[in-house]
């Protein structure tokens, strides 16, 4: 059995053969990753003299725009998308810890009125009239 070695730290270290495979097995992973995916491959079949053309699976923005790829400008969506988020946030710290457990249960996490009606012990209705005032209480604090 030869011995295996890699290098940590400019140092050469043993390793067992087990160790060996599993490290350049994850070598060629990452390559794949990094590498492999992002080259445009060529199959040449001389017999049909035919070329085909597999794209790479990730491409850059200065690539396709180079080759006609128009592209909208996000950069001011995302700013309206952080205002929101701040407004969205100041309104709701100005609701109280009731209601912004109501509102957080109801629209964050996806349950229903049902299963906080039964968690708060109310009726469903009641828990539908307490998220209405509140969204409105909402609406009219971004209104103004």
């Amino acid at each position: 059995m030869s011995k295996k070695y890699i290098i940590k730290n400019g140092t050469a270290v043993e390793v067992s053969d087990e160790v060996y495979k599993i490290l350049r097995k994850w070598d060629r992973r990452i390559k794949y990753v990094e590498h492999d995916l992002k080259e445009t491959r060529y199959i040449i079949d001389q017999k049909k003299e035919t070329v085909k053309e597999i794209p790479s699976r990730e491409d850059s923005l200065d690539r396709l725009t180079a080759l006609g790829f128009d592209f909208e400008n996000r950069t001011a969506d995302f700013q309206e998308s952080i205002t929101d988020k701040i407004m969205l946030k100041q309104a709701l710290e100005k609701l109280s810890d009731e209601e912004r457990y109501l509102i957080t249960q109801l629209f964050y996490f996806g349950r229903s009125e049902q299963e906080l009606a039964a968690e708060l012990n109310v009726t469903r209705r009641t828990v539908n009239n307490r998220k209405r005032k509140i969204l409105s209480k909402l609406r009219d604090f971004f209104e103004r």
